[in-house]
């Protein structure tokens, strides 16, 4: 992340990834406003680019993470048209289990997130250990990281 980009939306604290939106109508209620949804879906999509640069794959067999708990906190709206930055923050990794923190900027925080992931093979269900090459912050595993 570049001190520009920090600046352009507010952006504060240390984050591992970054990904700039513009708020499409397709997320947008009658008036304009971003759905509840869109803030979560932009968050889903920053989830998964992170899992693929892990080396992690969606197919059938092969393990990948599922949200089994999310607590989402909404400070300000965001409507059509509106360029934003979402992050994502690795945090505590466990034998089947991680953590994700996200947040949503434009002029500073307007949507921070926080969601445990188990990883469980695609097809059976069966939760798995975090492979070595997989897990996020691996050399923290069972402890919180923190980039600043």
């Amino acid at each position: 992340m570049t001190d520009a980009e920090r600046a352009e939306f507010g952006i504060e604290g240390g984050w591992a990834m970054i990904r700039r939106h513009r708020v499409r109508w397709s997320e947008c209620d009658q008036y304009a406003h971003a759905n509840n949804t869109a803030y979560l879906t932009l968050c889903e999509d920053l989830r998964v680019s992170h899992w693929l640069t892990l080396g992690g794959r969606f197919e059938l067999g092969a393990p990948g993470p599922v949200v089994s708990q999310i607590e989402a906190r909404y400070l300000r709206s965001l409507a059509f048209d509106d360029a934003v930055a979402t992050t994502l923050r690795p945090g505590t990794i466990r034998r089947t289990s991680f953590t994700h923190e996200y947040a949503v900027w434009k002029q500073g925080l307007v949507f921070s997130c926080r969601t445990v992931l188990v990883l469980i093979v695609n097809g059976s269900g069966e939760k798995v250990p975090i492979p070595p090459p997989c897990a996020p912050g691996s050399s923290r595993r069972g402890r919180a990281r923190s980039n600043g």
